[in-house]
């Protein structure tokens, strides 16, 4: 006697006709949903900006007002400084007038290539039209978050030269302590480091007494990508050596200290059809601001 037997597996091929009936009709809305959840998980594993800044959505009245444009903004305060004094049981404290800083957050947008397509030849592709757009286009936009970023970090290194350390011995375990603790005596505490993933192997390769027996024990018995920490510190680690140089490692306070990542909207697909004529692309609007430079230091190799 024979039997049916059910699958849970769908072909790529399927997937891209269900996606474009719902398209047909009228339902797209859900074709879009479908796209942008998944399109907003890749993009929070690729953008290492996000792993180092957590992104903030705020709502309508969370944003602030531009005295002379309309874009829109958003003030953060900043602790202000404070001091203590002795005084005697009879005395008092000194009156002391505080104002409380404030930094501003500006938004842009980024926006990933305009894709067209006939619904007639995107039925025919064997893979899932879901992952073509998250390897293509939602890449592309972590790489611009990524790049401005790093350029802000740059300028900020150009205006605070103390904190852009070179080790001239080369990559050793005493150079990069000797820099963490450079960080730590700005009075920040130290929260991840970034670094290439061609650099975090070199670093591993240190001898296990430099990097600690634990961290050389479980690279070898589980693998370099189940290492997260070195010496104590989260690593955030990155295939983008064409933004990150090989032979650099950031150090970054915790993102109390450091700064922020506001979305006005994340990664969104929007879908357009004329006739038999699809066009998708994905956008996101986002607004990243750095309110305590001293919390930031380059080590470069």
């Amino acid at each position: 006697m024979s039997y049916v037997t059910e699958s849970t597996k769908v072909s790529a091929q399927l997937l891209n006709q269900n996606f474009v009936r719902k398209l047909d009709e009228g339902r797209t809305k859900e074709a879009q949903a479908e796209g942008t959840t998944f399109i907003r998980t890749k993009m929070r594993q690729e953008a290492f900006v996000r792993e180092i800044l957590a992104p903030v959505t705020l709502s309508d009245d969370e944003i602030d007002r531009d005295a002379d444009t309309d874009l829109p903004k958003k003030i953060v305060e900043i602790e202000p400084d404070s001091t203590a004094t002795f005084v005697p049981f009879k005395g008092t404290g000194k009156r002391t007038w505080f104002k409380g800083p404030r930094y501003e957050v500006f938004f842009g947008k980024t926006e990933s290539r305009h894709f067209t397509k006939s619904k007639f030849e995107l039925m025919t592709y064997q893979n899932d039209i879901r992952k073509i757009l998250s390897d293509n286009s939602v890449k592309d936009m972590a790489d611009e978050e990524d790049t401005h970023f790093y350029s802000t970090l740059t300028d900020i290194m150009v205006a605070n030269p103390t904190q852009d350390i070179g080790l001239a011995g080369g990559l050793t375990a005493s150079n990069i302590l000797t820099g963490l603790k450079s960080h730590v005596g700005r009075k920040v505490p130290v929260g991840k480091m970034l670094m290439t993933k061609e650099l975090y192997y070199d670093v591993l390769g240190l001898p296990a007494t430099s990097v600690g027996d634990d961290v050389a024990s479980r690279h070898y018995n589980d693998g370099a990508e189940n290492e997260e920490k070195l010496w104590g510190v989260p690593v955030i680690t990155t295939i983008k050596n064409d933004i990150v140089a090989n032979n650099e490692i950031w150090i970054f306070s915790p993102e109390n200290y450091l700064g922020n990542f506001f979305l006005l909207q994340d990664a969104t697909l929007f879908i357009k059809q004329e006739a038999d004529i699809i066009q998708f692309w994905s956008y996101a609007a986002l607004g990243v601001g750095i309110g305590n430079t001293a919390s930031i230091t380059r080590l470069t190799v």
